[in-house]
């Protein structure tokens, strides 16, 4: 089928055999959509038995049949690129594979850059994808015409192609899986609405699913899959689980065929304008927009079940400013020139990532959806790791930007959602700054010293919806952070907190940890399983470990103390707090001789740091014999709390936990004591900027499901004379050897500012990309954390790295480095 002018968005035509409907299956997939078509294809190819398909209407007549069908390889991490590279890779395959036509058409993308900023992004983004495997070059606004003859490039700087992009059928792929699936037979049942999931919990409060019902009856299964998009949130929150997704209106029109236009036309972007176009077989197009603000659909918290192949009535007031940016942007359309106007309904997210995996707290139950209008692009490859994440227990590759347990039960109200997702759409074409921040939903969590930090002028940033001082801007400036790639306005001031915490004492507020209490008789021994360092040490020993899963690869980092002989206070990362939960909970033993306690909002943490740290404490109280790793109980001006002598920053100084109640109290006592020595609050970013310097670790940088500690260079801090999750693999990786090794680079020059994401050179040749990068001004040069590997994917020595010749690839040059142990 052609996709023409009188016949887009394309309303695919097909009806599943009629299967016999089950009582019990062993998996059980919600949703007919691209996503869940997707699903049961991979699940077959993988030689599943016994898969059902439930579809409450037709295939594809959802938000499928109406997406606009581009396929861009090219995303924000490697692993994301690594699934849209596996969805054109399986778009390619379909019609050999099963006899039907997805449409799939690889005319390749391009991206336009109309000022100096786009431009170094579109360069940030070439250079990556040569990291990535993806073919990109970058091109003139001349050349960018080449493709589209009445292109104006007047306001054109240059452009990004990628040939390896294209486009499907959006119906007609899903129509294409799902014969593949039911090839290899899996039975689809459409008009089979699910009206409720099954469930029950367990001792340990984990909530299994046991199955769905339906408007034919109830079915048991093994697995329930929930790929209905828009559709899933009400699901969950009649079972009481967090999926939080929400439709917003997205807008594009067709136009009859253009003069030049060719189905060959490459799918386009001007992001500068928020704008996207494409051809259509008989050279229409569609003209397509996500603006900075767009609006939810007002429909409370369920989605209309009988919208089927529905579409929302046109709104040419909210899509003039777009239309005419398309008409200034392809001289020559014209209003006249529109057939249709598509206001379609898609699920957007609260950080416009995608959702995957099983729900905080639940079994049996795995989430695919949420997809911020790229579900076309994501969807194939995403299903093809979804079926790999479930066969084999977790992730295959780092997704944990999608991962459904980045998120708090806060996210999912639908308050804070429809005020998110109405500028989460706008920001497919928004300038993917360092250090961009929402600014919806905001002013959600605070520490006890929010108001301090107000007073002092902090530029704040947001992480899972905790309000956190960036930096502190001087007094009569007013805070906020001036986006750009190169030097932002508050870097100044940040660079100067920094030398303030190296050079003579500084205070944090690291209330934002996540922190848990698990205690009882079963304790020591769950986390001696669950942690590759020994937890058996003395009362008020601190223990640095990594949360090891069975391939030897990183849940999670965290600080274990031993409070008493059967308590241990957790402290883990700001974002970590529903995984580490969740990883926690399905440990537990069923015999109740665990339990774990989140206390992270009820305790703040207010460090002081630096050289001079101990002469503001030793006033307060004894701070003799304390070394460092321990931690003990202690009294500052009649406040209860528990000092901890440890540092992220790589200086001296202590972390005080205290109630959330007391922390203004003892902020307060701390800056008048340590006035005489100049103390002075920093902000996130020179933390960052000091842990980067000293080459700690970060989870989600450094650290992820991906890595293990031996390429991470934290050997050290596993025992291996004790047993745990994940050691026969890693003992096995130590006697061969690492194939990737995390390293630290100085650059040789001092003007170049890293910020991470950059690809990284060994011997000229690509060789990985920088996790983190700050510009450090204690050297006077950015430094960076970056894993490395070799081609042919040799065993790395520590000596290679050593000998080996550096560089860092940033618009469009490279700029020598140095590796060190440690910057500082």
């Amino acid at each position: 089928m052609e996709t023409r002018y009188d016949n887009t968005p394309v309303r695919a035509s097909f009806h599943a055999s009629d299967f016999p409907f089950p009582k019990s299956a062993r998996i059980v997939i919600v949703g007919g959509g691209i996503a869940g078509a997707g699903m049961a294809y991979h699940f077959a190819k993988a030689g599943w038995k016994d898969v059902h398909l439930l579809e409450q209407s037709k295939l594809a007549s959802g938000t499928t049949w109406h997406s606009a069908g581009q396929v861009g390889q090219l995303r924000s991490s490697s692993a994301q690129t690594k699934v849209n590279k596996a969805s054109t890779e399986l778009f390619a395959s379909l019609l050999a594979d099963t006899g039907h036509d997805p449409g799939w058409l690889q005319c390749g993308g391009l991206q336009l850059a109309s000022c100096t900023e786009r431009l170094l992004q579109l360069q940030r983004n070439a250079a990556m994808a040569e990291v990535f495997g993806v073919e990109a070059r970058l091109i003139t606004p001349e050349q960018c015409r080449e493709y589209y003859p009445m292109m104006h490039i007047a306001d054109v700087i240059g452009g990004v192609h990628l040939p390896g992009d294209g486009r499907v059928l959006p119906g007609e792929c899903t129509i294409a899986l799902a014969k593949g699936a039911m090839q290899r037979g899996v039975a689809i049942h459409e008009g089979v609405r699910v009206t409720g999931l099954l469930h029950h919990k367990d001792s340990r409060g984990i909530k299994r699913i046991t199955g769905v019902s339906t408007t034919q009856g109830e079915i048991t299964a093994e697995w329930v899959v929930l790929a209905g998009n828009m559709w899933m949130r009400q699901l969950g929150l009649a079972a009481g689980i967090d999926i939080p997704v929400y439709p917003c209106e997205h807008h594009y029109v067709v136009t009859r065929p253009i003069d030049g236009v060719t189905r060959n036309s490459p799918c386009s972007r001007d992001p500068d304008a928020g704008l996207y176009f494409r051809a259509l077989d008989d050279g229409g197009m569609k003209l397509g927009a996500f603006k900075k603000r767009s609006k939810p659909w007002q429909i409370g918290d369920a989605v209309p079940q009988d919208f089927s192949f529905g579409l929302l009535e046109p709104d040419w007031p909210d899509f003039a400013e777009p239309f005419a940016a398309h008409c200034h942007r392809l001289r020559g359309i014209t209003r006249d020139d529109v057939v249709k106007f598509v206001n379609g309904p898609e699920a957007f997210t609260p950080d416009n990532n995608f959702l995957m995996g099983q729900p905080h707290a639940t079994e049996g139950l795995f989430v695919l959806g949420g997809w911020n209008s790229a579900g076309i692009a994501c969807s194939g490859g995403a299903s093809k790791y979804a079926v790999e994440w479930i066969e084999n227990g977790g992730m295959s590759l780092d997704l944990g930007s999608v991962d459904i347990r980045r998120f708090l039960p806060f996210q999912n109200g639908r308050a804070y959602l429809q005020e998110r997702v109405s500028e989460v759409l706008g920001l497919h074409y928004q300038m993917a700054w360092p250090n961009r921040q929402m600014e919806t939903s905001r002013g959600i969590r605070a520490s006890g010293l929010y108001d301090r930090h107000r007073a002092l002028n902090a530029v704040f940033v947001e992480t899972a919806g905790w309000e956190r001082p960036l930096a502190y801007a001087p007094v009569g400036i007013e805070p906020g952070i001036g986006y750009t790639f190169l030097r932002q306005n508050w870097q100044p001031w940040a660079e100067e907190e920094s030398l303030a915490c190296r050079g003579g004492v500084a205070l944090l507020d690291q209330s934002t940890f996540a922190k848990f209490e698990a205690s009882g008789p079963g304790a020591l021994r769950l986390l001696q399983y669950l942690c590759g360092g020994n937890i058996d040490v003395p009362v008020g020993k601190t223990v640095y470990t990594g949360l090891f899963n069975a391939k030897g690869t990183f849940e999670s980092d965290l600080t274990v103390i031993r409070t008493a002989s059967e308590a241990f206070y957790l402290v883990t990362g700001t974002a970590q707090q529903s995984r580490d939960a969740d990883w926690l909970l399905k440990h537990l033993p069923n015999d109740g001789s665990v339990s774990v306690r989140d206390v992270t909002e009820a305790i703040n943490v207010v460090s002081v740091m630096g050289p001079q740290a101990f002469e503001v404490l030793a006033p307060l109280f004894d701070v003799t014999d304390f070394p460092f790793g321990t931690s003990r109980e202690a009294i500052v001006a009649d406040i209860p709390l528990r000092a901890v002598h440890i540092s992220y920053v790589g200086e001296p100084g202590l972390e005080l936990h205290v109630a959330k109640d007391r922390a203004g109290e003892l902020w307060d006592h701390l800056m008048v004591a340590g006035g005489p020595h100049g103390i002075r609050p920093i902000g996130t970013h020179a933390i960052n900027t000091l842990r980067i310097e000293k080459a700690f670790r970060a989870y989600g940088h450094e650290l992820s499901a991906a890595e293990t500690p031996l390429e991470a260079g934290l050997g050290f801090a596993v025992d291996w004379s004790k047993d745990f999750l994940g050691k026969e693999v890693l003992v096995a990786q130590k006697t061969e050897g690492v194939r990737k090794r995390l390293i630290c680079l100085v650059l040789d020059e001092p003007e170049p500012l890293l910020w991470g994401g950059e690809p990284i050179l060994w011997d000229g040749e690509p060789a990985g990309y920088t996790t983190s990068a700050a510009w450090s001004p204690t050297l006077g040069r950015s430094v960076a954390l970056g894993y490395v590997k070799r081609s042919d994917r040799s065993i790395l020595s520590a000596a290679s790295v050593k000998q080996g010749s550096f560089a860092i690839h940033l618009f469009g040059r490279h700029h020598s480095a140095k590796p060190v142990t440690r910057a500082v």
